[in-house]
């Protein structure tokens, strides 16, 4: 352990002091704050995103490799065999061939600062101070290439486009209850949740599109007649799974034509999401399915061709070799095209195969729309930035200083189906279920300043059935929003305080559903009986502590396991079960609240009850409880553990990895923590918190899930997890005398200067 220890304090980058970088016109100056924020202050963009490549693999290199490894199909070289069937993913996704496009349709001037970003990478990674996990992996990265800087975007758009994964689950849960089944076991979105998009839409043209707008992860913004400053705040927290090192990186960035502050992913040199000094924008996955599956018949007696309107098509045939450490071979396979994409699974006993369609194959501009965006100065210019945005979709906030907040969907393209709704694989050699073309830009949703004075979106539905296109999407059931839209409401003046109370905000509005439903219920078994007593006097608030939470989860758990085991392969598996689509369980939760209430036993198709059901669900929920009531905490089982890319590696889990820590919320609550798939209580929650208020440029309050600095040995790989937990924020500075206040490092980046 102590040699690792030694190591480890041998890897950590210099933060002070003077050190040449080869290519900049002028000295850049990197100023890292007490919470090990870089505020980066140059010249010329051109200095300015070299010098963001360099702090970049200053603090998370190892984490860059691990991304740009995974958009390539090549993390076996360093993990082996364990990692072969993600890379055998990413290659059937042709996730790198996605990167390589959009590096075709980026302009001179992004692929100029692209290169620039690159060679600050470079330079860090040529002074040969790398990070432990480099050292002990035996590893020396390659050198940093324009298509390696866009692979942070391929990573987001296929762990944000779970699409046609759920098609395949559809499919099966088809087979096994047949079509009329599967769907009443899989509902649509309730007509009582919220949706973003008010229902009397105007579809914005491009002659007014500076006049009017229209109308897992947490976004709103407050207009000034609704704030106590009178100017707009933005709060945005996205949901992603969590682990060490964070996903973001903090930066403030400042050149003589720009100025741009919050979190960056670790690759690629644009602020997803935050602010410059008059416009501010968050982020949410929209959940729009814009993945179909396509049935493809191929020859029996020539693999390479497939059916196409009566005919015979010639499929792309890409040969594949994937390097797997600790093993001599290379694993050779061969990755087959069709007209719709690549074939991602093959259908046993069949000559038939599953091709994917998927918008992000089509070439995006993500890179060159945040550029503009970090340079937009009013929600119109911001708006026009995002007309670039590409996969996977997004709902955007936006607010700026002169007062206008707006709303609009981002990103796709989303496509226009001749035929269907894309939720369950289709027959691809039968033409009249293509793609017919792209939703325009002009035609996606909007909203410009609503009466009421906020608008919030959380992974609800987008727009009602007056839309006149359709959006088929995973929507998840919009309790979040509904909770996020009664807090709003019932505030006269919106403070920064406010938004950060809403963020860690943990009542359960389907636990007081299902607390009003059991009041109907009793029990001769006295435990039994004790859990409803506990159940009837929560206040539903879901935190670590609270014994009704504990029952409530555990009694919501058993209720989803007896409605719903029918659809799963195993139906003792009790959440989310692989063989359902992701988020069933959560989307379909009022369904189950409003059955119950309603005592609607058409739903069962075997002669069961609600009634029955519930009972079976309590007596359950009672054995996973265990017989101490004083021992009942929703955060007894309800864990976070920060894991490291090495977690399991002998002798380093403790060493990288963090946690357990008992938590509170759910996948419903707005301080969302929902339970993952996977070992060592994986969790999806805040991977960051934001609030920012245009009426104060440093008027930024923020937290990283982790920390800032990816390596071990200091004293910002972890240093944010316990404020994290108990829901502080910590100022991000914009002025310049609030940054140095803060100041704990400061390096000069000096063309001059002698090497290192």
């Amino acid at each position: 352990m102590r040699p690792v220890r030694r190591l480890a304090r041998r890897s950590l980058p210099q933060t002070s002091g003077t050190l040449n970088l080869a290519g900049l016109d002028r000295p850049v100056e990197v100023i890292r704050d007490r919470f090990g924020f870089a505020h980066v202050y140059a010249s010329s963009r051109h200095d300015l995103v070299r010098a963001q490549g360099f702090v970049h693999a200053q603090d998370r290199l190892f984490q860059m490799e691990m991304i740009r490894r995974f958009a390539s199909g090549r993390l076996s070289e360093v993990a082996g065999a364990r990692t072969l069937d993600l890379d055998r993913l990413a290659r059937r996704l042709r996730l790198r061939w996605a990167a390589e496009q959009d590096l075709r349709a980026c302009d001179p001037e992004t692929v100029s600062l692209l290169r620039a970003y690159c060679a600050g990478v470079n330079e860090f990674i040529a002074r040969g101070r790398l990070p432990l996990e480099l050292r002990l992996a035996r590893v020396r990265p390659e050198p940093w290439t324009l298509a390696d800087a866009l692979a942070p975007g391929q990573m987001f758009a296929v762990t944000l486009s779970g699409n046609w994964e759920n098609e395949i689950a559809r499919m099966r849960l088809a087979e096994r209850v047949g079509e009329e089944r599967a769907r009443r076991l899989d509902p649509d979105y309730p007509e009582d949740h919220p949706v973003i998009v008010p229902k009397r839409l105007e579809v914005q043209t491009a002659t007014r599109r500076d006049r009017i707008g229209s109308g897992a992860s947490n976004s709103w913004v407050v207009a000034g007649s609704r704030t106590a400053n009178g100017k707009p705040i933005l709060a945005n927290d996205p949901h992603l799974l969590l682990g060490m090192p964070a996903t973001w990186h903090v930066q403030h960035v400042v050149w003589d034509e720009g100025e741009a502050a919050g979190f960056t992913v670790p690759g690629s040199p644009v602020v997803v999401l935050g602010r410059n000094e008059r416009v501010a924008w968050g982020l949410t996955t929209a959940m729009i399915d814009t993945q179909d599956l396509f049935v493809e018949r191929f020859d029996p007696g020539d693999s390479t061709r497939y059916e196409a309107d009566g005919d015979w098509a010639e499929a792309e045939v890409v040969e594949e070799e994937i390097r797997v450490r600790g093993r001599r071979a290379p694993v050779r396979e061969s990755a087959v095209v069709t007209r719709h994409g690549p074939v991602v699974a093959r259908v046993s006993g069949t000559n038939e195969a599953l091709a994917l369609r998927w918008s992000a194959h089509e070439p995006g501009e993500t890179t060159r729309s945040l550029l503009d965006l970090m340079t937009a100065r009013c929600v119109a210019e911001a708006d026009r930035a995002l007309d670039r945005f590409a996969a996977p979709p997004h709902n955007v906030v936006l607010a700026d200083a002169d007062g206008a907040i707006a709303y609009r969907l981002a990103g796709g393209p989303i496509p226009r189906r001749a035929g269907g709704d894309g939720s369950v694989p289709v027959p691809g050699w039968d033409s009249s279920h293509e793609w017919d073309g792209w939703i325009a830009q002009d035609e996606l949703p909007r909203v410009r300043d609503p009466e009421r004075g906020f608008i919030v979106t959380a992974n609800n539905r987008i727009a009602g059935e007056d839309y006149p296109h359709e959006l088929p999407g995973e929507y998840l059931s919009g309790y979040r929003a509904r909770r996020i839209e009664e807090l709003l409401g019932e505030l006269e003046h919106v403070t920064l305080e406010d938004c950060r109370r809403i963020q860690l905000d943990l009542l359960s509005v389907p636990g007081l559903e299902l607390r009003e439903i059991a009041r109907e219920f009793s029990s001769p078994d006295p435990l039994e009986h004790q859990a409803l007593d506990v159940l009837e006097e929560w206040d539903g608030e879901l935190g670590s502590e609270s014994a009704g939470g504990a029952v409530y989860a555990a009694l919501l758990g058993a209720l989803e396991r007896e409605a719903y085991g029918e659809a799963a392969e195993d139906p003792l598996v009790r959440v989310e079960p692989e063989s359902l689509p992701g988020g069933y369980c959560d989307r379909n939760r009022p369904a189950l609240l409003r059955m119950l209430a309603a005592r609607d036993d058409t739903f069962f198709a075997d002669g069961r009850t609600w009634e029955g059901v519930f009972r079976q669900a309590l007596t359950h929920a009672v054995r996973v409880l265990g017989p101490n009531r004083g021992a009942w905490r929703h955060g007894r089982d309800h864990r976070l553990r920060f894991a490291h890319a090495f977690d399991g590696i002998r002798g380093l889990s403790g060493v990288l990895s963090r946690g357990p820590y008992a938590v509170g919320g759910d996948a419903d609550t707005v301080q969302i923590m929902a339970s993952a798939a996977g070992p060592n209580g994986s969790v999806i929650g805040p991977s960051m918190r934001a609030v920012f208020d245009l009426g104060d440029p440093s008027g930024n309050a923020v937290m990283l899930s982790t920390g800032q600095s990816g390596h071990v040995a200091s004293p910002h790989y972890d240093d944010l997890i316990p404020p994290w937990l108990a829901g502080e924020l910590v100022p991000l500075a914009l002025d310049r005398a609030d940054v140095e206040s803060l100041a704990e490092g400061r390096l000069f980046l000096d063309p001059a200067s002698p090497a290192e």
